[in-house]
């Protein structure tokens, strides 16, 4: 007997299990139904090494709010490639210094000083280090069930299931639940820095703020001295209709953290946004945050290409549009499914659709990927099925996407 002819990506499965982690390939085979590995992806669509296709409703967490493989981003990078390297971030840069006046001026309020990072989880670690040399002060208040990265402050800011095996963390965190100002009001004292979150919780299932929420979180730490930071990372760069999401709500924040989609599905580059406040202490500490590369020159090109881009009013009125469209997709099958489908959140295109359990939610999972959707439930809320295409969808588009659902959803409510 001859010898099993492998696939494409049975063999890159068994070489990551060799090489990686085969943990890592099971927790893959359990998040999608199988060994999913990503091959060409192209506009809002990816497809597997395999070669099968997939409309992406995942974009990375938001990394691909341009789409894939952007051909504007994709000349500025080739471009810069030929022009310029990394730089030494010790050195001051022209080119990091026009893409934070880019930044800057893109944003609401007095938000005009930058500190680039590689990562959204880096921007973070900078913006509650920030906080805490502003303040003299040590603690920060989170949110429950928050995703602000894994690493130091974002990881004690994770939910305990997430912690368990990589304490003592950070100290000085003190979570609360997210949308309670009570809570707040009553975890805020004299030693507190900051109040940390994400303006519109992603990884909770896209929850959005109760009405007057982030307006008592600013009136309140106005009035005790505290820094608010809002996690803009996943919501932020057009994903809810506005450049920032907080514009949604008319708050402006002390310190505002962007990544993901900054780098326009090329290059990973972070920043934290903060005010003048902020500045008067990196004024006195300017190496507060060292970071070799941070503010890469490479990376600020791309970037300031991705905030013009994702600033466009084009952009952002397709982004209302479309996801007023998927919404009214999303209200049918709640009609057609009530026991199945329970609800739905929708913000511009941070959206996605609520089943009853985590059994459902997997359920619902593993069909809208063998029907060509790649779309995965939110991970601190199981039975909600994210679903954040990329913001250059058009309206065929959003009616494919809506026809592929339907077909996974008929057939997870009729296996439940």
């Amino acid at each position: 007997m001859g010898s099993e002819v492998l696939s494409p990506s049975q063999v890159a499965c068994n070489l990551t299990a060799s090489h990686i982690s085969s943990g890592r390939v099971e927790a893959m085979r359990t998040t999608a139904g199988y060994g999913l590995v990503q091959g060409p992806a192209s506009g809002i669509t990816i497809s597997d090494i395999d070669g099968k296709s997939f409309i992406d409703c995942r974009s990375a967490g938001g990394v691909f709010n341009l789409g894939h493989r952007h051909p504007e981003v994709a000349h500025v990078l080739a471009t810069a490639a030929r022009d310029t390297d990394m730089g030494d971030w010790m050195l001051l840069s022209a080119i990091r210094a026009q893409t934070a006046e880019k930044l800057a001026r893109a944003a609401p309020g007095n938000l005009n000083h930058v500190q680039f990072a590689v990562t959204g989880g880096e921007a973070i670690e900078a913006a509650c280090k920030l906080a805490r040399g502003a303040t003299g002060r040590h603690n920060i208040v989170t949110m429950d069930k928050a995703y602000h990265g894994f690493v130091g402050f974002g990881l004690a800011a994770a939910p305990a299931s997430f912690t368990a095996h990589y304490g003592p963390l950070t100290p000085g965190i003190v979570p609360v639940p997210y949308g309670d100002v009570d809570a707040v009001s009553r975890a805020v004292d004299g030693n507190t820095a900051a109040v940390l979150l994400e303006t519109a919780q992603g990884s909770a299932g896209a929850l959005l703020p109760p009405p007057g929420y982030l307006q008592a979180l600013r009136s309140l730490c106005d009035e005790l001295g505290v820094l608010l930071i809002f996690d803009e990372v996943q919501a932020g760069l057009g994903r809810t209709g506005k450049l920032f999401s907080f514009e949604n709500w008319g708050v402006v924040p002390d310190m505002a953290v962007v990544g993901k989609a900054l780098g326009g599905g090329y290059y990973p580059i972070a920043a934290c946004l903060y005010n003048d406040r902020v500045l008067a202490f990196v004024d006195k500490v300017p190496l507060a945050h060292p970071s070799t590369f941070s503010g890469s020159e490479i990376g600020c090109l791309v970037a300031a290409k991705a905030l013009e881009l994702l600033s466009a009013p084009a952009l952002l009125d397709n982004v209302v549009a479309m996801g007023e469209r998927l919404n009214r997709g999303y209200q049918s099958l709640q009609r057609e499914f009530p026991d199945f489908v329970t609800g739905s959140r929708q913000l511009g295109l941070f959206t996605g659709i609520e089943t009853p359990s985590a059994d459902t939610g997997t359920a619902l999972r593993h069909a809208a990927v063998r029907h060509g959707l790649l779309a995965f439930t939110a991970p601190f809320r199981p039975g909600f099925l994210v679903i954040w295409p990329p913001l250059i969808i058009t309206a065929s588009e959003v009616d494919e996407l809506l026809r592929r659902l339907g077909r996974a959803v008929k057939e997870a409510a009729a296996n439940s």
